[in-house]
């Protein structure tokens, strides 16, 4: 048996800028993330079966995790993550039978903005690469990660060490850069929220003067470790529908605004979690007493080293 235990970080977005819909659909977007220390705990064994190797082995993909309502088939990304990398490597010709365990625990929250399922994803491409002696690079591994989701790559970027980019066209473009080094609260209203019905919505609207952010800027200030002018740049698009069509969006950032005085409040990718940013643990902390009797899913984290090499 082998076996490799890997932490699946969650994602924040520091800044969304919405440029326009591409010939395919999509959004073409500009976005500067970065992962957070709030994470699961994802853990790969893989159990080959003793018997001969046959040219029809197969391969059982066994998938659990501490939410029960999560799906455990073809549906979760972590599950697609097995069997894409099973296909196209043609594992079971190469190894034999068997079956590949997945158990997740999660603590990212679900349907948040948080980039759960992707960083799960990730950590399974991670995983398998190295118990099957694949040695895929990390482009590899974004690319592959690319057909399964647009967060993937940048999921997988991180578990290389690079915890912070610049994303462009449809957010798998990815540069990397320094990220802010913060103090988080976030809080989860208690709904989920579809990232296509988000974009859809946004796409709608008719009056798009929005503030926007400034995305050089931003990363320049981060760069520099200006915390007040990376700040002043943290901005979500998106955020103007999402907290208008949810109204649930909007109390959470009104509320943490008011309760807590954070450096700044923003809504993560398409909601509906919304973060508050305080430049020392101690702000964070009181700001987190005060929200986690409001909200069930409030988390006190921060972000991840902010170096880049």
């Amino acid at each position: 048996m082998k076996r490799l235990n890997v932490k699946a970080y969650a994602k924040i977005n520091l800044a969304i800028d919405v440029l326009g819909k591409l010939p395919s659909g999509y959004h073409e977007v500009a976005m500067v993330m970065q992962q957070i220390e709030l994470h699961d705990k994802v853990c790969v064994k893989w159990m080959p079966n003793k018997q001969q190797h046959t040219e029809e082995a197969d391969i059982i993909i066994d998938l659990n995790s501490n939410k029960n309502f999560l799906p455990k088939d073809e549906r979760n990304l972590a599950y697609q993550a097995a069997q894409l990398i099973i296909d196209r490597f043609d594992i079971g010709q190469k190894l034999g039978s068997g079956q590949l365990r997945i158990d997740i625990k999660k603590q990212i929250p679900v349907g948040a903005g948080l980039g759960g399922g992707s960083a799960d994803c990730a950590a399974v491409l991670h995983a398998l690469s190295k118990i099957w002696n694949l040695n895929l690079s990390t482009q590899e591994l974004c690319d592959l990660g690319a057909l399964l989701g647009a967060d993937v790559p940048f999921c997988i970027m991180g578990q290389a060490g690079q915890t912070a980019a610049l994303a462009e066209g449809t957010g798998t473009k990815l540069t990397p850069i320094r990220g802010i080094d913060s103090w988080l609260v976030l809080a989860k209203p208690p709904i989920s929220v579809s990232t296509a019905a988000v974009y859809k919505g946004f796409g709608l609207l008719e009056d798009k003067n929005f503030e926007r952010p400034d995305i050089k800027q931003l990363v320049s200030a981060m760069d520099e470790k200006n915390f007040a002018m990376a700040t002043k740049n943290i901005i979500n698009m998106l955020e103007n529908f999402t907290r208008n069509a949810y109204a649930d969006v909007m109390l959470a950032k009104n509320t943490l605004i008011a309760e807590t005085s954070p450096a700044k409040a923003v809504m993560s990718g398409s909601g509906p979690t919304i973060i508050g940013f305080y430049e020392n643990k101690e702000k964070a902390e009181i700001a987190y007493s005060k929200m986690a009797p409001l909200y069930k899913e409030t988390f006190l984290t921060k972000t991840m080293d902010c170096s880049i090499e």
